[in-house]
């Protein structure tokens, strides 16, 4: 293997760490006052594990090898640009506590080096084009070939795929979290006959939440770690890395390590966050939350989408939230917000000024 490979395994490893640092799945579980912060923390490192070892290949495969477009391969400077964007972004938006989605922060730095790449010269990439499509390309001075090098530069009809996962799975959180909610409130009512009553059914509903956040969080170790491991892969697809399969055990094993030291170190910060800003929370609210979040990470991690568990569980949160009549902390809620729209455009600013000072230099 060669060096500047083991630079960039060791690259994605740290990136892990910063998803897990960014990982706010078990927050109900705070915020509801079932279990002690530090036990909470304690499961979240072990079920992301779990999640990582077992879940984390189809949405790996999806980000290293089917994002680009069928004459594009990651190059180790793209690699490492993409990486060192992604872990910069992720650490920094995690010290403030701010929720942010790891996987848009992944694409929008593949989108970046993509921008740079399609500036780059393409001579012989361009002759492959010309002969199996008969493109007319107009050569600008310099050998740059910006509008036709774009338009192949990534599988459009993927990215599509995954951008409508983005929309589609925050909306699923949202009204399945609002219906499960619904239904629960009208169950509870018949069996409301005395607060003592009803507090013993919170806590048995506390026992139970616990199951689902592990379901919740398994799933979720498994969509947020591909991230990270998409970059594995995508050295597989290259050629650059052996598909050996105690070489890729191996890396999985130790990315699921540090991603579940990522929530260890710095992951309470947003897990208490948002546990503990968007609404009060009782069992019974939890649940309907998880459900949905459960459900939908459970689907998107088990067919290959890549989606933002971050959107959907605070999603789930406002769902919720609203069938009590409550609304999120508006605060709290603009920040989460803010901290989503500008994820892409930073992590692919970023990454493209790393890939293009790293082409120049080197």
């Amino acid at each position: 293997m060669e060096p500047i490979v083991i630079i960039i395994l060791v690259l994605m490893v740290i990136l892990s760490f910063g998803i897990g640092a960014n990982d706010e799945t078990m927050a109900t579980l705070v915020g509801s006052r079932v279990l002690k912060t530090k036990y909470v923390i304690a499961l979240a490192a072990i079920l992301s594990f779990i999640g990582v070892y077992f879940l984390s290949d189809k949405v790996g495969k999806t980000i290293g090898e089917n994002l680009l477009g069928p004459y594009v391969e990651y190059s180790i400077s793209m690699l490492i640009a993409i990486i060192i964007s992604t872990t910069i972004w992720l650490i920094v938006a995690s010290s403030t506590g701010a929720p942010i989605s790891t996987t848009h922060s992944v694409v929008g730095a593949v989108f970046g080096v993509i921008i740079v790449w399609s500036f780059l010269p393409a001579q012989s990439f361009l002759t492959s084009i010309d002969t199996i499509y008969n493109l007319s390309i107009q050569r600008i001075s310099g050998g740059f070939h910006l509008g036709q090098s774009f338009l192949v530069s990534m599988d459009w009809s993927v990215l599509g795929q995954v951008a409508l996962g983005w929309v589609i799975s925050p909306l699923m959180g949202f009204f399945g979290a609002f219906l499960f909610k619904y239904v629960l409130n009208k169950i509870l009512a018949t069996q409301m006959r005395g607060l003592e009553r009803l507090e013993k059914l919170e806590r048995i509903l506390g026992y139970v939440l616990i199951l689902l956040v592990g379901w919740t969080q398994i799933s979720r170790g498994g969509n947020d770690s591909a991230n990270a491991l998409g970059i594995m892969y995508g050295l597989v697809d290259s050629g650059q890395l052996t598909n050996d399969p105690l070489t890729i055990t191996l890396l999985t094993l130790t990315t699921g390590g540090v991603l579940a030291l990522g929530i260890v170190i710095i992951g309470r910060n947003v897990i208490k966050n948002v546990g503990n800003n968007l609404i009060a929370m009782r069992p019974s609210d939890a649940i309907s939350i998880e459900l949905a979040t459960s459900i939908t990470l459970f689907l998107a991690t088990i067919f290959g989408f890549p989606i933002s568990g971050s959107h959907v569980l605070i999603f789930a949160v406002v769902g919720a939230g609203m069938v009590k009549g409550e609304r999120p902390d508006k605060k709290s809620f603009r920040k989460m917000v803010l901290s989503w729209v500008i994820t892409f455009p930073i992590a692919a600013a970023l990454s493209a000024l790393i890939y293009g000072v790293s082409i120049a230099i080197f």
